[in-house]
């Protein structure tokens, strides 16, 4: 399997990536071996705002994709999304608050089943195949066998590796969000670790403002929001014809 150095290429979901063209889409998988299968991740094809558009291009161009969506329990991936914000220093207000403003889709792009609604009414069913991220640790690991069998793939060892935990990281100042959001902090994520180590400081911050917003991520969420998430969830879970629930019952307030 062969995939891109660049990291989500949101080739589908952003107008000035879409109007590159095919070709330059096509080029990112050029380095791949004759016989490989190739392939990338970009998580804006399933933002509620640019999922319908996504799948439109999606489908015309690449109709016998086979595609994957790895999902996490929606309460946690809503507080994770938060975390990662504010990692950013993109978000500034209390959990609370933040949650509750539509237009920041913390609750939005937890409805899995609404955002993947546009694939689901282009492509065949065989087409998708819907993971949760909790069965990719699992032992035995048959998240990771399932996806093997989706792309039509001999068993072989799961990678062991975790990455991108955001708990774990520091907040960006405003020059590492600078550096991140113009692209220029590719070069430096070359330099040898030990420089890289050493310039921490400078790029991110672990101060009592940034921590307490990320501890903040753990309080409860309003029933009505958790409502929302919970009724996709079943109707998730009927499109998959699931015997068992994705995720504990519990979880979900009045159900």
């Amino acid at each position: 399997v062969f995939l891109p150095s660049t990291k989500e290429p949101n080739y589908f979901s952003r107008d000035d990536v879409f109007r590159r063209g095919a070709g330059w889409y096509g080029r990112l998988f050029a380095p791949a071996s004759e016989g490989q299968l190739v392939g990338e991740a970009s998580v804006s094809y399933t933002s509620p705002d640019r999922c319908e558009i996504a799948a439109d291009r999606m489908v015309a161009l690449v109709p016998r994709a086979k595609l994957i969506c790895l999902v996490r329990q929606p309460i946690e991936r809503l507080r994770s999304h938060y975390r990662h914000q504010v990692q950013r220093g993109r978000e500034q207000r209390p959990f609370a608050e933040a949650i509750l403003d539509p237009d920041a889709k913390y609750v939005a792009q937890s409805l899995y089943y609404k955002c993947l609604k546009p694939y689901i009414d282009r492509y065949p069913r065989d087409q998708i195949c819907v993971v949760r991220m909790e069965d990719l640790s699992a032992d035995p690991p048959l998240a990771w066998n399932q996806v093997l069998q989706h792309l039509g793939l001999t068993l072989r060892p799961r990678p062991s590796g975790a990455y991108n935990v955001t708990g774990d990281k520091g907040g960006f100042t405003r020059v590492m969000l600078w550096l991140w959001e113009s692209g220029f902090h590719r070069p430096l994520m070359r330099l040898p670790r030990p420089l890289r180590r050493l310039g921490k400081p400078l790029l991110l911050r672990q101060d009592p403002q940034y921590r307490q917003l990320v501890e903040q991520s753990s309080r409860s969420v309003p029933k009505e929001l958790v409502g929302l998430v919970r009724e996709d969830v079943y109707r998730l879970e009927d499109w998959l014809g699931r015997d068992t629930p994705l995720w504990e019952r519990s979880r979900y307030p009045g159900s």
